[in-house]
């Protein structure tokens, strides 16, 4: 049985900032590079109706259960990977500038893939917050 895409949930969608909530499950299969956050998709920038293409992470927030791996990385020709969540913890990226997107011919996607979920015969859950810094090229 492959395990459905990931709810993904829009907390906050300001000119500048948004945050998002991915909650997800695996049972007996993983997740191969789905889209969790799409800048296009997100509200206009300065009222001028400029949408973003990008967005910088400024806080990752996690719960991810035992035996099972969640991969975030950003979009592009090649991927590039933004982080590596196990357990239970928070990135705070914001004193340091933030992570930006890296990948080559970006698109200023970020998605989601997992490892574990194969070998899992039980939902097995993650809960993501991501706070971002959306940014027009």
């Amino acid at each position: 049985m492959a395990s459905p895409n990931p709810t993904v949930q829009i907390l906050n969608d300001g000119y500048r900032n948004t945050t998002i909530k991915v909650d997800g499950y695996l049972n007996a299969a993983d997740l191969t590079a789905v889209t969790i956050i799409d800048p296009a998709t997100l509200s206009q920038m300065d009222g001028q109706g400029v949408i973003p293409d990008r967005v910088r992470v400024n806080r990752i927030n996690f719960d991810v259960q035992d035996g099972i791996q969640v991969d975030l990385n950003w979009d592009g020709a090649t991927p590039a990977s933004l982080w590596k969540l196990t357990g239970r913890g928070e990135i705070k990226a914001k004193p340091f500038g933030g992570i930006t997107d890296n990948a080559t011919t970006p698109n200023g996607k970020i998605t989601a893939t997992t490892i574990g979920g194969a070998a899992t015969t039980t939902n097995t859950s993650y809960t993501i917050v991501l706070e971002l810094v959306k940014y027009h090229s």
